[in-house]
């Protein structure tokens, strides 16, 4: 049985707030207001911000080198993170992510010069390495929090691809973000959003296909590709129909829901588990995804969907936004949509709650796209506080 998002906080508890250097905090009685929406200023950003070239190996190197402390931080975290979803020990992780290189080797080969150039340039062990960028696999019961969201030319006033999306967990996680400028020998170079340490994460490339992400369960998985190594083979594709062959056409460890947008006017959302994927296209109407299945294959088993209940509402939330918004001009637009505080602080542009003790969970960042332009906005914390900074190839 899943967890649902306060049997974690309380299993949590001050505990793992002691370990992360976070003081305890007191249940409160009351809600405060939700803080004022603030416009969108222009700042210097406050992630690591790198570039890397080379060869696999090399690439990773240079990751690792610039790094080190952030990934660091991010093993302590999801050792802590596995235990407490799953009871999993890091040295188990560690154990169970082995069953995984097969499938790496096979399907995406320079992941492991990568992640190796990684771990020589961190002068961390290859397997924490290795655990990190199958951490989705480690915890099939738990579901992090994201809205995602994506529009074809008919559907905006400027008739570019935009997307977008908030990533939600907790805190800890925001240190540890990265922006990756990844330079490539006979494949598209990448601008990507990724967890220190990881291969795999968010944005777009350089022929203009964007990858966003949302976490969804059906509680189990089996030996295959990892999610985050899936992420990385799409953003090396060229065309829709080959970021879409990345799932279909290899064993998947996991689940997750893909939103895949392409500038010359497409995009869907993949949706997949272990045994099964469906897709959808924007066609009328511009797609959004949340927390749960919406697929008629996949949905009966979705064991994710009473983790954060606030997928329901965020789902109806930004479908309303959208319906009562004018057509977006850019991506800033698009941001804009996702720094909502209805239902605060359950809202997409997600607060701490001071009612819960322990770890809370929030939007770490929001990001958006515009594809046409090879553009992508980050927030720097809440992105309701409006300090946005922007990359393009």
């Amino acid at each position: 049985m899943p967890f649902l998002r306060r049997d974690f906080l309380k299993a949590t508890g001050t505990l793992s707030l002691s370990v992360l250097g976070i003081g305890a905090v007191h249940a409160a009685t009351s809600l405060p207001e939700a803080p004022q929406i603030k416009p969108i200023e222009l700042v210097d950003c406050e992630y690591p911000v790198f570039e890397l070239k080379g060869t696999s190996y090399e690439r990773g190197l240079t990751y690792g080198r610039t790094v080190t402390e952030a990934i660091k931080r991010n093993i302590s975290f999801y050792e802590m993170i596995f235990k407490t979803f799953a009871n999993v020990p890091w040295s188990k992780a560690k154990a169970l992510s082995k069953r995984f290189v097969p499938y790496i080797e096979k399907y995406c080969p320079y992941a492991i010069d990568e992640m190796k150039g990684i771990a020589e340039g961190s002068g961390i062990d290859f397997d924490d390495i290795l655990t990190l960028n199958c951490r989705s696999e480690a915890m099939f019961a738990a579901s992090d929090g994201c809205t995602a969201v994506a529009f074809i030319p008919e559907q905006t006033h400027s008739s570019d691809v935009l997307m977008g999306q908030t990533w939600d967990w907790f805190m800890p996680a925001r240190e540890n973000t990265c922006i990756l400028k990844i330079y490539q020998q006979d494949m598209p170079d990448i601008l990507m959003v990724a967890e220190a340490g990881l291969i795999g994460g968010k944005g777009l490339n350089s022929l203009g296909l964007g990858l966003l992400l949302n976490a969804v369960s059906v509680g189990k998985g089996k030996p295959g590709l990892p999610l985050h190594l899936i992420m990385r083979n799409i953003l090396n594709s060229t065309l829709p129909t080959e970021a879409l062959d990345c799932v279909a056409h290899v064993p998947r460890a996991g689940s997750g829901t893909l939103t895949v947008g392409y500038a010359e006017g497409y995009a869907m959302c993949i949706e997949f588990s272990p045994d099964n994927f469906d897709v959808f296209m924007a066609e009328e109407k511009p797609l959004v995804h949340t927390n749960h299945f919406l697929s008629p294959l996949i949905a009966p088993f979705d064991t994710g969907k009473a983790g954060p209940l606030s997928t329901y509402t965020r789902l109806n939330t930004i479908s309303r936004k959208i319906a009562g918004a004018p057509e977006p001009q850019n991506a800033q637009d698009i941001f804009t949509l996702l720094t909502s505080h209805e239902l605060y602080p359950e809202s997409l542009c997600y607060h701490e709650d001071v009612r819960d003790k322990g770890l809370r969970a929030c939007t770490i960042y929001s990001l958006a796209m515009n594809l046409n332009k090879r553009e992508l906005l980050i927030s720097n914390g809440y992105p309701c506080e409006g300090r946005v900074s922007i990359f393009s190839f």
